[in-house]
């Protein structure tokens, strides 16, 4: 897929330039995205939650309750005068199917406008490039839609989610990455033969949505999400949007390097020793082939000893990139998830500390520098059913303009080497995240 387009797509935003600022649909956006975080809420809460006059702000609510993604929940009892009116977030409003593409399967998952999930079944099929797995994919919808029983006409789109990187990236043959599905734009392809719209993205970024809009980081602006998996991937959230990078990269983290091999040259990065491709590995080279081919919680019972070794040389690692990672991105918290069973996962966070010091290292911390994440295997394919909801609920900044005389001016400081210093608040960056 064009990199660029990802980025976009991930974002709902333009990548070529001022984004076009639809004022009506970003104050939809601004009323859903307040009435997902409270629940429910009265016209005059919600006047006072965004900022928005009470007049545009009934207007817009009744045009949402005509569309059916508000609904009326009750009145409440009065003093005195017209009791208020309590909206929420009608969960049958709106549905999303999220595709998990992996090795061999894919795992799909039907989520309603509360990203609560309706129906989940997992697909056997050949997975090798887009084109062989289009007719399952076609079915994985339709098996959703039909055991969910709802309207197909309310389905927002199918978030297709993959691991990266994505584009064209000379980099050394890795057995976990799918790059014929990575290096290909294939969603037009399939938004023709699955007559919806289609978002690709990025599994653990989709992930870190799922948990921003329904888990552990419901309430949170700026977090990492690390999905340990067969690899492991990042999601990067700041001032409440998914970071993607240009080329829709951001949060590769398993590619972290961590050391060299013997000849000084080969890399060794953080999903070699800290993933479960090396619990596998492990196994296999102690002489348990069978345990090695196993899945959740049998992939762990087998070799007991393996696992804890496998902990022990895996937390080592990740503490080393978590310091890394709140350094770089000072977040509220990190959130650790993927398809590892509960158990195993909160024994693998339970072995990070004692963390190392670094700039997260704050009294007034509001929550712990380290979180489990609630979405346990489903993530990535819920995280993939968010992208349509997370662009349709969340509202999307608008890029900044540069102001016409500061733009000449600093073309005229670039070309004698004189600096340009603006005044607080002032426009110093013409770029959309």
């Amino acid at each position: 897929m064009k990199a660029l387009e990802l980025a976009g797509e991930m974002t709902g935003m333009s990548v070529s330039g001022l984004a076009p600022f639809d004022r009506r649909g970003h104050n939809r956006r601004v009323i859903l995205d307040a009435l997902r975080r409270q629940g429910a809420a009265s016209r005059a809460e919600l006047a006072a939650t965004t900022g928005l006059s009470a007049q545009t702000l009934s207007s817009i609510a009744d045009d949402l309750c005509r569309e059916g993604l508000l609904k009326i929940v009750g009145r409440r009892a009065s003093a005195r005068g017209q009791p208020p009116i309590d909206l929420a977030i009608n969960r049958d409003g709106g549905f999303a199917v999220g595709i998990h593409v992996e090795h061999g399967r894919l795992t799909g998952v039907l989520a309603d406008l509360g990203a609560e999930i309706r129906d989940e079944t997992v697909l056997s099929c050949d997975t090798a490039t887009p084109e062989t797995a289009i007719g399952a994919a076609g079915q994985l919808v339709e098996r959703l839609v039909s055991a969910a029983a709802i309207d197909r006409a309310r389905l927002w789109g199918v978030g297709i989610v993959l691991p990266g990187p994505f584009g064209p990236i000379d980099l050394l043959p890795d057995p976990l990455s799918m790059a014929a599905w990575s290096r290909a734009d294939f969603s037009g392809v399939y938004a023709a033969a699955l007559r919806l719209p289609v978002l690709v993205g990025n599994d653990a970024t989709a992930a870190a949505i799922g948990e921003h809009l329904h888990g552990v980081a419901r309430d949170l602006r700026s977090f990492v999400y690390l999905y340990i998996a067969e690899g492991i991937g990042g999601g990067v959230f700041v001032d409440g949007q998914p970071a993607t990078g240009a080329f829709g990269n951001a949060g590769e983290i398993g590619r972290m390097v961590i050391g060299l091999a013997e000849d000084g040259r080969t890399p060794i990065t953080l999903e070699d020793h800290a993933s479960l491709d090396a619990l596998r590995r492990r196994l296999s080279e102690a002489g348990s082939p069978d345990a090695a081919a196993e899945e959740g919680a049998r992939l762990f019972a087998a070799r007991p000893d393996i696992v804890a070794d496998w902990r022990q040389s895996a937390a080592r690692y990740l503490r080393m990139a978590i310091a890394t990672v709140e350094n770089l991105f000072d977040p509220e918290t990190i959130v650790v998830g993927g398809p590892l069973p509960p158990p195993e996962l909160k024994a693998l966070i339970a072995a990070l500390e004692p963390l190392l010091p670094t700039v997260s290292l704050r009294k007034d911390r509001a929550q712990p520098r380290v979180m489990m994440g609630s979405a346990g295997r489903a993530s990535p394919a819920l995280g993939g059913a968010t992208l349509p909801l997370f662009r349709g609920l969340t509202p999307q900044p608008r890029a900044a303009r540069v102001p016409k005389g500061l733009r000449m001016a600093r073309q005229g400081a670039a070309s004698t080497g004189a600096e340009i210093r603006t005044r607080p608040g002032a426009t110093n960056g013409g770029g959309a995240r």
